[in-house]
């Protein structure tokens, strides 16, 4: 449901229509495992929506398999990037074009080089400044966040 919703906001906020793909996930005993695509991406430019990325494995291994199966480019986006051991090889993956993320958590652990050629940093502290504001002053958060 976050998923088709995310993609109905961002539809919306582009204008034209876009189509969604999924990429299964396994994970036993800490291995993540799963290699089926399902969806067009074919000379398509595609997005890979987390939550966070930690080792970078499961954006690593979509956008190998978006490029696989003929995408045009491959982008990633996540609000946390914890970047732990095994992140740089997984970012620097030749098929991911770039990652964006938020600052929530410094890079610290990424390649410098990496980083400034692959990631994408927002900053959220307006943001989240503003909805500390609010709520000390009792107004709405969901207006800020566009929620209905």
């Amino acid at each position: 449901k976050r998923a088709e919703r995310f993609r109905q906001v961002l539809q919306e906020t582009v204008n034209q229509p876009l189509d969604l793909a999924f990429m299964e996930k396994f994970r036993s005993k800490e291995v993540v495992s799963g290699h089926t695509l399902a969806g067009d991406v074919k000379n398509k430019l595609v997005l890979i929506v987390d939550d966070l990325i930690s080792t970078g494995n499961t954006i690593s291994r979509c956008a190998s398999a978006c490029w696989e199966s003929g995408a045009s480019k491959v982008y990633a986006v996540a609000t946390h990037g914890l970047f732990t051991e095994g992140a740089n090889e997984a970012i620097n993956n030749p098929h991911l074009h770039e990652v964006v993320t938020t600052n929530t958590v410094p890079p610290l652990r990424l390649d410098r080089e990496i980083a400034s050629s692959k990631l994408l940093i927002l900053d959220v502290a307006p943001l989240f400044a503003e909805a500390i504001k609010r709520h000390y002053q009792g107004e709405s958060i969901a207006e800020l966040l566009g929620i209905e």
